[in-house]
């Protein structure tokens, strides 16, 4: 009787990348039914999994608090949170532990109905010799049933508990799948996922995160001001914004993974923080108006505007994170905005933000490794895409290759070399250039070929990536030439032009 369980939670289990799985089945290592992956399967490939019974109980605690912190401070009587996460991680180890051995009990005594069917169907009567041997197989069978080391038992048991910790929502058509923890909404946990959910506000008001519950538990966390029809209500429809998962779900839901997919949008925001990271460089961060939320795929840029100073910008921040919106802007002579962000932009002041725009963003499809390339403030819409595919866990490797002509290392190199060391799939290398690169004569021309060698020559096969380059137009024109010679179809080349 098999054990399946979705590619999420298996990936979460043994600790590894969805994307890795999935080549796993396209290469015929993992055999799937439905969609889904049978324990003993997953073992087979992965025999060295260990799953620790305190690693669980800590990871249990943490998130029982989050989940748990607001109504335990209510509820007199209940334990407080510590004494309940670890109740709950042991209760759920023990009840995922007896559930396996229910199981593995329903396949022993189908087994044994076969060896008695046999006995009954026999020609002859069952001999003391067959007797014997039944009696040795019943021995056998019931000393494996008990046996105490038991890995798939063990991995069985962790499921549970994980499913006790965070719900699975499951989205159809899509396939994409998303997990809720403690309290929060369907639609925030979604988006922190980052999927491109359909959503006006957020909070309850106009309907556009409806979606259809096919199957599962919900519960309402924040009461709706929209009313859903006599009809909508009997279809099952329920609002993602107002809603948690209770048990796993799966849900009928429009998505916008598409630019064109996504309306036009003008919302105020006021200034968070504006902070200077090299002489003619700030990062500026904004906070949306209370209620106001930008939507907006990673990669693509918006108009600010203050004070009738306006200016284009890429945004650097992912959309899972759209409360604080990021902007890398260098100062410039022709750009009224920067300037005045230099001089007179202080915190809390209102800027009008307008979009988004573009279309260079994330091949969702795509399971191939990822190379970004970065020439200096190209960064910012690189960041937005690296952000996007460390949330969605979008590729099995991710290169960052950023190409600064300021300084010895570019502006937010220390933040590049953290994830390269809390990250095992991220890889981050700078080169520096001079600044006359961008002159396009024939020295920049020889600069610019050895830098694209550096980039090309650690991958074995660079055909095999899928690569977004952020560079201004002339870096982008010999770019495409040089890697279209190495092979790289144009549809795995992104490009966006930024100014020099």
């Amino acid at each position: 009787m098999a054990r399946l369980i979705t590619l999420s939670r298996a990936a979460r289990l043994v600790g590894v990348k969805r994307t890795t799985l999935q080549k796993q089945i396209q290469a015929g290592e993992l055999s799937t039914f439905e969609g889904q992956l049978d324990l003993s399967e997953l073992l087979r490939v992965y025999p060295h999994t260990k799953i620790e019974d305190s690693t669980m109980i800590e990871r249990a605690d943490r998130m029982i608090e989050r989940a748990l912190s607001r109504v335990v401070r209510d509820q007199e009587n209940l334990p407080d949170a510590e004494v309940l996460a670890t109740r709950i991680a042991h209760l759920s180890h023990e009840l995922g532990t007896a559930n396996y051995r229910v199981r593995r009990y329903d396949i022993f005594l189908l087994q044994l109905q076969d060896y008695l069917r046999k006995f009954a169907t026999a020609a002859a009567a069952p001999t003391h010799a067959d007797i014997n041997a039944l009696r040795d197989w019943l021995d056998d069978g019931l000393t494996k049933l008990h046996a105490s080391s038991d890995a798939e038992g063990e991995l069985f048991a962790t499921d549970m508990l994980l499913r006790v910790m965070a719900a699975q929502v499951h989205l159809e058509p899509s396939a994409h799948e998303f997990f809720v923890q403690g309290n929060d909404s369907l639609l925030d946990s979604g988006l922190r996922a980052g999927l491109a959910l359909d959503y006006g506000c957020s909070d309850g008001s106009c309907g556009r995160c409806m979606a259809k519950l096919k199957s599962g538990i919900v519960k309402l966390v924040r009461k709706p001001r929209y009313r859903l029809s006599e009809h909508e209500r009997a279809q099952g429809y329920t609002l993602m914004c107002c809603h948690t998962a209770v048990t796993d779900v799966v849900l009928e839901v429009a998505e916008a993974p598409q630019p064109g997919h996504i309306e036009p949008q003008r919302l105020l925001a006021r200034v968070g923080s504006v902070e200077r990271v090299a002489d003619d460089i700030a990062v500026l961060s904004l906070r949306p108006a209370e209620g106001a939320r930008l939507r907006f795929l990673a990669g693509q840029s918006v108009r600010l505007s203050s004070d009738g100073q306006s200016a284009e910008y890429a945004i650097a921040s992912c959309p899972c994170d759209e409360h604080q919106l990021e902007f890398h802007i260098r100062m410039r002579g022709d750009d009224a905005f920067a300037q005045k962000l230099f001089t007179a932009l202080g915190l809390n002041q209102q800027v009008e933000i307008e979009g988004p725009h573009g279309d260079f963003t994330l091949d969702m499809q795509s399971l191939h490794q990822v190379i970004f390339v970065a020439w200096d403030t190209g960064f910012a819409p690189i960041k937005s895409l690296l952000e996007h595919a460390m949330a969605l866990d979008a590729a099995e490797n991710l290169h960052l290759f950023w190409v600064h002509t300021q300084d010895d290392v570019p502006y937010l190199h220390n933040r590049c070399r953290a994830w390269a060391d809390a990250l095992e799939n991220f890889h981050y290398t700078h080169l520096r250039a001079e600044s006359h690169i961008y002159h396009g004569d024939s020295d920049a021309h020889e600069i610019l070929a050895t830098v694209l060698a550096a980039i090309a020559e650690p991958h074995f096969d660079v055909a095999a990536f899928d690569i977004y380059i952020a560079a201004p137009a002339p870096i982008l024109e010999q770019s495409r030439r040089y890697f279209t010679a190495r092979g790289v179809p144009a549809a795995q080349l992104h490009m966006l032009d930024i100014p020099a």
